[in-house]
Parts: C-alpha cells; structure tokens; sequence
C-alpha cells in the first residue's frame, strides 16, 4: 500500500465530475494508496484514513501539544474533527457512483480526557444511507489501551443522481 498524500493547493483535488465517476468506496480506496489526497486538515491535526470497507471507515490520529486548550487539555474541537472524518466518510463509502455528500450535522460527546500523545482511532459506521441523507455512528479508543475517549453520530446530506 502506498503512503498517503495530502493535498497542497486546490488543484490537488479531483474535479466533482471525477469523483462522480468513482463509488465512494473506491474514492476512499483510493484515498488508503494515495492515488488521491487527504485534506490538508488531516495533515495539521496529525490524523489519516487507516481503513476503509463498505460501510465502515477508521481514522488513526495522535493529538500533540498543537492541539490543546488553554488549560493543556487536547481541544474539543480535536475530537470533532476526528468524529467527522470518520462518520462523513462511513457515509461516503456507501455511496454509489454519482453521489457525493457533506455533512449536515455531527454530535461529538468526549466521555473523557485524552492524553497528549495518545494514538487513537475513530470508527466510523454507516446506519442509514437514504435518497437524500446518510446517518453514521462512531467512537474514538485508544489503540493501546482500548479506552472509550468519545462517541458521535452525524447526519450527511446526500447529493447528486447515483449511476
């Protein structure tokens, strides 16, 4: 498996009529080798796409000094970004080709602290995919540990004429 890429300037992106071309599924495939990249945000919050099947997407991130509050703690908004990834992109690897999709909403509940420097991983799975919405669940644990840090759901919405 090749290394994966982040993008560097818009141009990096595939166009919407490209990406309509693919499933979701093999757009995230394609995200895992590197033949099309992550968004910049996943290179500034320290996160990658680790895994991605029908329905089910992980996300492995290790947040660092970088991504504290005020108080040391590791941001809230920290765990949102990884929540996000990891549902939105459980919606979009259901999806057909055709279809793309953006989040409408996402609820993040932190369960407890995580510590600077602890590898975790965001598991995203899709519970509904409809004609104009996608609904997923997740949590984010600790690779070493196991530990619940938090747990989230988002609702997408779903654009586009599948093919």
């Amino acid at each position: 498996m090749a290394e994966q890429k982040f993008a560097e300037s818009p141009a990096d992106f595939l166009p919407l009529e490209a990406l309509q071309q693919m499933s979701g599924l093999e757009y995230m495939q394609k995200m895992l080798t590197g033949e099309v990249p992550a968004t910049t945000l996943a290179q500034v919050t320290n996160y990658r796409v680790t895994k991605a099947e029908a329905g089910r997407v992980e996300v492995t991130g290790t947040p660092q000094f970088a991504h504290t509050n005020a108080f040391g703690g590791v941001h809230g908004g920290w765990y949102g970004v990884i929540l996000d990834t990891c549902l939105t992109c459980a919606v979009i690897s259901g999806l057909p080709r055709g279809q793309y999709q953006t989040t409408l909403e996402y609820k993040v509940n932190m369960l407890r602290a995580i510590p600077v420097g602890t590898e975790v991983v965001g598991i995203g799975e899709l519970m509904h995919l409809g004609r104009s919405t996608g609904v997923a669940r997740g949590e984010i644990r600790g690779v070493a540990d196991g530990k619940l840090y938090a747990t989230g759901s988002a609702t997408c919405f779903v654009m586009g004429t599948p093919q």
